[in-house]
């Protein structure tokens, strides 16, 4: 027995040291060495960091770390710095979700680059550095190890826009988030091997050690794919708990005030952005009754929505909104209903009210679309915490939308702002800046400030802009299971490409 476990350990021990040889003669000729091109980690990880040196004096984002149809990075984009800081230079970090990285455009239309170029114009003695660090799909989970990776290249500026995607990572990739910390680190370590990186192609590991296929769902493919939550929830499956939202509130909270510290600790300040969305044209993706509703109520909550719908398509908006008002106080949990009854009140012009109303039905969605409007109030107050610096974009694009109480006018879908409200967002964040003395007392700007270019000469000089305005409508459409919506959205992009594969396919549907 004992000569059996001997030989078994021998054979354990020179294996171990034929792999360890066969890593070390990988190393010393320079085999598989660089940034790997694929994470299989999804960011999780440690394997494939933000930012890569690509030559002696620069740093670019990693194409790993790229997902979907923007793999693409061009100098103007604003995903690459300097490797060496120049004297009296200003960087500054962006980092979020898609939202911030500007899709469905390229990130050079993002509110980054305005912001580098309001503050290229107003201090042109200083080199200004304005990184979009920014990426689709990810949380603030995700996004805390950017931060990390962030405060060890110098920055005076971290710009904070993210909140959106907090209810959806958890339920794409538990099977990462909860996976055993040991085994994590032990695949880590496997994937972070050159013998790894040159089998992996041989043996098609694209998801991981042998035995780990499971280990990641290949969203480098389709980055988009976690959304498809959305669909599930949207048909009545997988609706959050409340423990569940309380988890991810928890989370969110934690993870800005980590990000805080650990900028601040390396010398910069923070900035953070409130967080807007498509409150008024987008509605909830799902709605539910409160639990405890008794039939008989439930009943009457029924007669009641009938009737104001009835009035609605008689144009009496007044009778219509009367009816929801009596159904919302049998049941104030119906998400549907309170977006209907901010629509009349609209149409009313009592705008106080229809706002709160479609505020509620956001907050309400049971997919949901977004991100809680009390993400905001966690934002300022992790803001005083770390004596940070703040930009109401919430209100600033309420007051831009006016009576539209912020909708269709400014984003593309529920969630990613347009070419006008990108440019909105950096005109204020530059305005924050001046009157902070960020980077320089506010009277050492350069008056009058930059003026941005129009959306529609963008629109013209750039025709693919809306292109992908409406491939990601037709996306979001789809996905919302919005019929009309997503038919519109292929109707559109056939007048503008009448060979476009995805409009002609949606279309032959119906």
């Amino acid at each position: 027995m004992y000569a059996r476990l001997g030989a078994l350990a021998l054979g354990v021990l020179l294996a171990v040291l034929l792999l360890a040889l066969a890593e070390g003669a990988l190393r010393a000729l320079g085999v598989a060495e660089g940034t790997p091109r694929h994470d299989p980690f999804s960011g999780f990880g440690t394997s494939v960091p933000m930012f890569e040196r690509v030559d002696a004096s620069t740093y670019r984002i990693s194409p790993a770390r790229l997902t979907g149809r923007y793999t693409e990075v061009s100098p103007e984009d604003g995903r690459e710095f300097a490797s060496e800081r120049a004297p009296g230079s200003f960087r500054a970090f962006v980092i979020g979700e898609s939202s911030a990285a500007g899709v469905p455009y390229p990130p050079r239309y993002a509110f980054s680059a305005w912001l580098r170029r309001l503050l290229e114009a107003a201090l042109p003695e200083r080199k200004i550095e304005v990184v979009n660090a920014a990426l689709s799909g990810y949380a603030s989970r995700r996004l805390l190890p950017v931060a990390r990776e962030i405060a060890g290249y110098s920055p005076d500026l971290l710009i904070v826009y993210m909140g959106h995607n907090e209810w959806a990572e958890r339920q794409y990739y538990a099977h990462l988030i909860d996976m055993d910390p040991r085994l994590f680190r032990l695949w880590q370590w496997a994937v972070d091997t050159r013998l790894y990186r040159v089998l992996a192609p041989l043996l098609r590991l694209r998801d991981g050690p042998v035995g780990a296929q499971t280990l990641h769902k290949d969203a480098h493919e389709n980055s988009l794919e976690m959304f498809s939550v959305l669909h599930d929830r949207a048909g009545g499956a997988s609706y959050p708990t409340e423990r569940d939202l309380s988890y991810r509130d928890l989370l969110y909270e934690r993870n800005l005030d980590e990000m805080a510290d650990v900028v601040q600790a390396a010398g910069a300040k923070v900035l953070f952005l409130t967080l807007s969305q498509n409150f008024s044209d987008w509605a909830p993706g799902a709605s539910s009754h409160r639990e405890d509703l008794a039939d008989a109520d439930l009943r009457r909550w029924d007669e009641l929505v009938a009737r104001g719908r009835e009035a609605q398509q008689r144009g009496d908006c007044r009778a219509a909104a009367d009816a929801f008002t009596q159904a919302l106080a049998l049941d104030a949990e119906h998400a549907g209903l309170h977006f209907e009854l901010a629509a009349c009140q609209r149409a009313l012009g009592e705008r106080d009210a229809a706002r709160a109303h479609y505020r509620l039905a956001s907050d309400l969605d049971r997919v949901p679309h977004g991100a809680p409007t009390s993400f905001n109030d966690v934002i300022r107050r992790v803001a005083e915490r770390h004596d940070a610096h703040v930009v109401d974009v919430d209100a600033l694009l309420e007051a831009e939308s006016g009576d539209a109480l912020v909708g269709d006018d400014l984003f593309l879908d529920w969630l990613h702002p347009n070419l006008r409200a990108h440019e909105r967002i950096a005109e204020a964040v530059a305005s924050e800046l001046r009157q902070d003395g960020i980077p320089v007392d506010g009277a050492r700007w350069r008056d009058p400030p930059a003026r941005l270019p129009d959306p529609d000469a963008l629109h013209t000089a750039d025709p693919s802009l809306r292109l992908r305005e409406l491939e990601l409508q037709l996306f979001a459409c789809r996905l919302a299971m919005r019929n009309p919506c997503e038919r519109a959205a292929a109707e559109s992009l056939l007048q503008l490409d009448p060979t476009h594969v995805e409009a002609r396919a949606t279309l032959a549907r119906w």
